[in-house]
């Protein structure tokens, strides 16, 4: 397997159109009303975040990268779906080249993420892609920070289709509320245990949320302690997702968390993918330093937008 190869490119000015695909720089207004929905539920939608042309001029490309490299084996994936479950998932597309750096990387995406998390700048910490083929299994109830080894709940997912989306091509499910709530579990991915947890958390006067469709350009981001989950796609074509994930600049490299020899097999394996984490996003850097790195580069900070 070959290494992924980490561009170097200087940051892409705003307005300018490098490697013949449209920028992504500019501002895309965020009301004050999904602010307080992303707060207050722990996910939002949010419309029109990119155009038709955008993603028509990046999916060819993002499509290629993700076929070329989806045979490669990450904790995450054996966890979520497991190799042969009709899945395409690849970690940190923006290494692999230039054009798809430019994507990852861009500050329109990054830009939204600090005004959700309310902070003045905000890395990356890793991109995905989450391409469900027709039949592609599920993804149990979980919460991204488990498996974050970072010191701070300023962390937000970024759910970015490039296609429209229909309810039947397992759109993201969510526990609103959740991200106010702790650590709740997970479940597995069997139906009847996702059906169990669901129940479960009724019960707890918990309510679960789906936006079921997605115009093209629409685009979800929820907290990363916010469980979320989504289903078989039983649609008839692929859906193709990419995830991005960004937390607020200054944070540090958080420790592992020490489990008790009776705790929830689960938990050993949460472990387990977030040390996969520590060693792909934050490799060399100990517990209580900086979570800064070739990595986890600064992809927004507000400075940047000051007049000149």
């Amino acid at each position: 397997m070959s290494a992924p190869l980490i561009s170097q490119d200087p940051v892409i000015s705003p307005g300018v159109h490098s490697l013949g695909l449209p920028s992504l720089e500019d501002r895309h207004a965020l009301s004050p009303t999904a602010i307080d929905a992303f707060r207050r539920d722990g996910h939002v939608k949010l419309p029109g975040v990119l155009t038709a042309d955008e993603i028509a001029a990046y999916r060819p490309h993002l499509k290629r990268v993700v076929e070329a490299h989806c045979e490669e084996a990450h904790a995450m994936e054996r966890k979520v779906a497991g190799n042969g479950k009709n899945w395409m998932f690849v970690n940190n597309l923006w290494t692999r080249d230039a054009l798809t750096r430019q994507f990852i990387q861009n500050r329109r995406l990054a830009r939204l993420a600090a005004d959700l998390l309310g902070v003045e700048a905000v890395r990356l910490f890793r991109d995905q892609s989450y391409f469900k083929s027709p039949g592609g299994s599920n993804t149990p109830w979980h919460q991204d920070s488990r498996f974050m080894p970072l010191d701070t709940d300023k962390i937000v997912t970024f759910w970015v289709p490039l296609t429209a989306i229909t309810p039947e091509m397992a759109p993201m499910g969510y526990v609103t509320g959740s991200h106010l709530a702790g650590y709740l579990g997970t479940s597995n991915g069997d139906d009847a245990s996702m059906d169990h947890f669901e129940a479960e958390l009724r019960g707890k006067g918990f309510q679960l949320a789906n936006y079921g469709h997605f115009d093209l350009g629409d685009i979800a981001a929820h907290w990363a302690s916010t469980l979320h989950s989504s289903r078989t796609n039983d649609a008839s074509i692929l859906r193709e997702i990419v995830v991005i994930v960004y937390f607020a600049d200054g944070a540090r490299v958080a420790p592992e968390k020490p489990l008790a020899k009776t705790a929830h097999p689960s938990e050993f394996y949460a472990n387990v993918i977030q040390r996969e984490n520590r060693t792909t996003s934050l490799p060399g850097l100990k517990p209580g330093e900086l979570a800064a790195g070739p990595m986890t580069p600064l992809v927004y900070s507000r400075a940047w937008d000051a007049p000149r």
